[in-house]
C-alpha cells in the first residue's frame, strides 16, 4: 500500500471536490481518498502496483482540473 498526496488546482467548491474525489477512487487499485479545498490536494491511499500517483493525476487532469503528484 502507498500513500500518494496530488496538488489539485481548478476546484471552487465542495461540488469540485466530490467530483474529484470520485474520479480518484474509481481507479483502480486505490483503497480511499480524502480530498481538501482548502489545502488544494488529496491524499490517496493506493496499491502501487496497480496505479502510478502518475495515472492518478491524469485520471483528475481527464475530470478537468490540474494535478501533479506534491
Amino acid at each position: 500500500m502507498q500513500t500518494t498526496t496530488l496538488t489539485i488546482d481548478g476546484m471552487h467548491c465542495q461540488g469540485c471536490v466530490q467530483i474529484v474525489q470520485n474520479v480518484i477512487e474509481q481507479q483502480a487499485g486505490v483503497k480511499g481518498a480524502s480530498v481538501s479545498l482548502e489545502a488544494k490536494q488529496a491524499r490517496i491511499a493506493h496499491d502501487a502496483d496497480q496505479v502510478s500517483p502518475e495515472a492518478l493525476a491524469q485520471a483528475v487532469q481527464d475530470a478537468g482540473y490540474t494535478a501533479a503528484p506534491a
